[in-house]
C-alpha cells in the first residue's frame, strides 16, 4: 500500500519482465488503477441510485411485498424507504468514486447491498415459478455478495492505509508522545 508518509524503494523490480523501473512509474501505475478501480466500482450504486429515483413509486412497487412493515413504518414510508436506499447508493458511490470518505461510503453500500440482497433477490429467487426469472436472481444474488466482498476490501484497505499513515515514523503523526 503506497502513501506518501511511506515512500517507496527508488527502484523496483518487475516480477514478472524482471526489469527494474523507477518507483513513482510503479506508484503512478498503482495510483491510476486505484483511482479507476474506485469509480469503476463505484458506477453501478450511482447509475442505480439514479436510476431508481426517477420513479420513486415503480421502486417502492418493486419492494413493497418482501420489505418488513416494521422498515417502512420507520422510515415514514414507502417513499421514505426508496429514498433512503437511493441515498445510500448514491452517497456511498460518490464518496468512493471521489476517495473523499471511502470508508464511510463502503459502510453505506454495505448497508443497502445487505437488505436489497436478501429482501428484494432473495425474495424474488424463492416467488419466482420460470427457470429464467430465477437463473436471473441467483446471478442477482451473487452479483451483489460479491459487491458487498470489494466494499469490505475497500473498508479494510482503506483502514490498513490510515493506520499505516499514523504509525509512520517521523511523520509527526504516530500515536506515541514525546516528553
Amino acid at each position: 500500500l503506497y502513501t506518501p508518509s511511506r515512500p517507496l524503494p527508488s527502484r523496483a523490480r518487475n516480477s514478472s519482465t524482471g526489469r527494474t523501473g523507477s518507483c513513482s512509474e510503479a506508484g503512478m501505475l498503482g495510483f491510476l488503477c486505484r483511482a479507476l478501480g474506485r469509480v469503476l466500482f463505484a458506477g453501478i450504486f450511482i447509475a442505480s441510485g439514479l436510476h431508481h429515483m426517477q420513479d420513486i413509486k415503480k421502486t417502492g412497487r418493486m419492494i413493497e411485498k418482501p420489505m418488513p412493515a416494521e422498515w417502512v413504518s420507520l422510515a415514514g414510508g414507502l417513499d421514505n424507504l426508496v429514498y433512503v436506499a437511493c441515498g445510500l447508493m448514491l452517497g456511498g458511490g460518490t464518496l468512493i468514486a471521489t476517495n473523499l470518505m471511502p470508508r464511510l461510503g463502503s459502510l453505506c453500500v454495505i448497508a443497502f447491498l445487505v437488505p436489497a440482497t436478501y429482501f428484494v433477490h432473495y425474495f424474488q429467487l424463492k416467488e419466482a415459478k420460470e427457470e429464467s426469472v430465477k437463473q436471473i436472481e441467483v446471478i442477482m444474488i451473487m452479483k451483489n455478495i460479491s459487491m458487498i466482498g470489494g466494499a469490505l476490501l475497500l473498508f479494510g484497505y482503506e483502514m490498513a492505509g490510515s493506520a499505516a499513515a499514523q504509525a509512520a515514523p517521523g511523520t509527526g503523526k504516530s500515536k506515541k508522545k514525546k516528553q
